[in-house]
């Protein structure tokens, strides 16, 4: 009963999340594109992506292809290699990889505006976090104003 009762809420809010997806923002077109980086809060990293089949790591903001991303549907892509490089995982407590998007997962996010804080998750490994500095998909890590909570929140930067 209570796994159904957290894929229920799970699903609620991913539907959630799609459904505030919309057209590109004001903040999106000024940047020239609809990529991003995704910034933890918690170690103020950009995700970057090695090369297919590598894990995805943090490291101190550049701006390089590498730390640029995109979405498509709900897979998030690396500029590196557009749309051919996606994020997926292994399940559950194990590590993010970059892979080719025909064989990553789909993600939810609650908003892909300038500067939103926004969780990531996944409905087969669950949430988008940092653990040990590791980027990880699994079980969260906090709620509202806990300290893990900045662990699993990803700041959107145009």
């Amino acid at each position: 009963m209570k796994s159904i009762k957290a894929i229920g809420m799970l699903a609620g809010a991913m539907a959630f999340g799609f459904s505030l997806m919309g057209p590109v923002s004001p903040a999106q077109a000024a940047s020239g594109g609809t990529t991003f980086h995704l910034v933890n809060q918690a170690t103020g990293k950009c995700l970057q992506m090695n090369w297919e089949g590598e894990k995805i790591t943090q490291a101190k903001c550049k701006n390089t292809k590498k730390q640029w991303w995109g979405h498509v549907g709900g897979q998030l892509y690396s500029e590196y290699n557009r749309a051919a490089w996606c994020m997926g995982h292994s399940g559950r407590e194990k590590p993010v990889y970059t892979r080719s998007c025909s064989r990553a997962q789909n993600w939810a996010w609650t908003s892909l505006h300038n500067n939103a804080k926004t969780s990531i998750v996944s409905p087969q490994c669950s949430y988008l976090k940092v653990v040990g500095g590791t980027l990880k998909c699994g079980k969260r890590t906090g709620v509202g104003s806990q300290p893990g909570r900045k662990k699993m929140t990803w700041i959107v930067k145009y």
